[in-house]
């Protein structure tokens, strides 16, 4: 079963920034509409079971869910889906991972923020391409949640064996740089396609 938890006031439950060593990574997929609707995945993260909104949303679904845990240990969740019902705009920050003041981008879409306006952050290591690191900030009026699987999770009773365990978690949730596919894949390239350098374009063949 799927849980899901209302985390609009308690979005500080998330901890994707290397607690105890676990490394986070964070997927944007595409969306028609981000403004209606936004969901990012994140993948490896703690969540932190010091809210009361939480677990008492937990425990309202799954009584056993949260059974032999408790707020000190950590709860690490492998896969998760945070979904912004609505947003007012958000500002993305890319970087390589051994970067602190260069960046690749910074991009802002949004209005001017005003007074009282939510900004959520949340970020990690690219699903895609792990080598860069993407910090989001998304200002959101209203209702965000989170969902995942609730056999999705391990749970780890003290920082100690946290950090017995980071790497082992780490490599099982280790993203890796898929190969090039496609016409930018140079053997398909020249075994597909042939250039028209006049017209400036190239031919597909079979």
């Amino acid at each position: 079963m799927n849980i899901y938890i209302d985390i609009t006031e308690s979005f500080g439950a998330i901890d994707y920034d290397n607690a105890g060593g676990i490394i986070s990574y964070i997927n944007i997929p595409p969306t028609e509409n981000i403004q209606d609707k936004l969901q990012v995945e994140i993948f490896n993260f703690v969540l932190n079971l010091l809210d009361e909104p939480i677990t008492s949303s937990i425990e309202s679904q799954d009584l056993n869910f949260l059974e032999n845990m408790d707020e000190d240990g950590f709860l690490i969740i492998k896969k998760a889906t945070v979904t912004f019902e609505k947003i007012k705009g958000h500002e993305k920050l890319v970087r390589f991972l051994d970067q602190e003041e260069d960046y690749l981008l910074n991009e802002i879409y949004r209005p001017k923020l005003e007074n009282k306006d939510k900004i959520y952050d949340i970020g990690g290591r690219s699903f895609t391409s792990p080598q860069l690191l993407i910090n989001l900030a998304i200002i959101s009026p209203q209702k965000v949640t989170l969902d995942f699987s609730a056999s999705d999770h391990a749970y780890i009773a003290t920082y100690h064996e946290l950090r017995n365990v980071a790497e082992t978690l780490n490599l099982q949730a280790k993203r890796t740089q898929p190969p090039i596919e496609g016409i930018f894949e140079v053997n398909y390239r020249n075994m597909h396609t042939i250039s028209d350098f006049d017209a400036g374009y190239r031919v597909f063949k079979k």
